[in-house]
């Protein structure tokens, strides 16, 4: 009887110490603490913040391709007091170009030195042979972009290196870059106009034939149709 009395007793004690604070604390316990709601915002918006970085577009240049039909480079001269004039018809190259970042823009370009004409037959020849361009023995002249230095989202001086003869020197163009007027690139979504001009010594690339008659001084145009690759 005696023993039945205890036992009642205990089990009375059990629950009164497990009443609902009792409880309440050991779930406290039991459970993972909670970090406060200021810090759980902090830490979504720094989440979100990264994903966006993460997932945002980077920005790339566009290659674009000289249109060989629509690209020409014109050079002049002085001969005696007479302003002399040629060009060369066949030029291919690429311009990298990113409107966003003009600065990293890239230009490689070629030409065809058998494609000079001045529109008479005799001064072709001569400029043509060994003495000048020299055909035969440096079919390509080329121009290659080392950096730009924009002057603003059209215009850039570009540095760069040219080879005429085979002998590699440093050349400055002045760039401009713009939306083309041809009415056959309509249709043609994204086509630039490229102009760039700079000045040489001819002395410099080993022709240095007619000094007293030519000019040393050449002033070069590169006039070409940019199309996106």
């Amino acid at each position: 009887m005696k023993g039945k009395r205890l036992r009642d007793d205990t089990r009375q004690y059990n629950a009164e110490a497990e009443g609902p604070g009792c409880r309440r604390e050991l779930s406290e316990r039991a459970s993972p603490a909670k970090a406060p709601a200021s810090l759980r915002m902090a830490l979504v918006a720094l989440f979100a913040a990264e994903l966006t970085v993460t997932s945002a577009p980077a920005a790339y240049a566009r290659r674009f391709e000289f249109d060989q039909r629509r690209t020409e480079v014109r050079f002049v001269y002085k001969m005696a007091f007479a302003t002399q004039r040629g060009r060369f018809t066949k030029v291919s190259g690429t311009l990298d170009y990113d409107e966003a970042a003009p600065g990293k823009s890239k230009i490689n370009a070629a030409i065809a030195s058998a494609s000079l004409t001045t529109g008479e037959a005799l001064i072709d020849n001569e400029l043509k042979g060994a003495d000048f361009f020299n055909v035969e023995n440096s079919p390509a002249i080329a121009f290659k972009s080392l950096s730009v230095r924009t002057g603003s989202p059209t215009t850039a001086e570009v540095s760069g290196e040219m080879t005429v003869n085979g002998i590699t020197k440093p050349v400055t163009l002045q760039v401009r870059i713009e939306s083309h007027d041809d009415p056959a690139l309509k249709y043609d979504a994204g086509a630039r106009r490229f102009f760039a001009t700079t000045r040489i010594q001819r002395s410099a690339f080993n022709m240095t034939s007619y000094r007293q008659m030519v000019d040393d001084d050449v002033d070069i145009e590169i006039d070409a149709i940019a199309r996106p690759r």
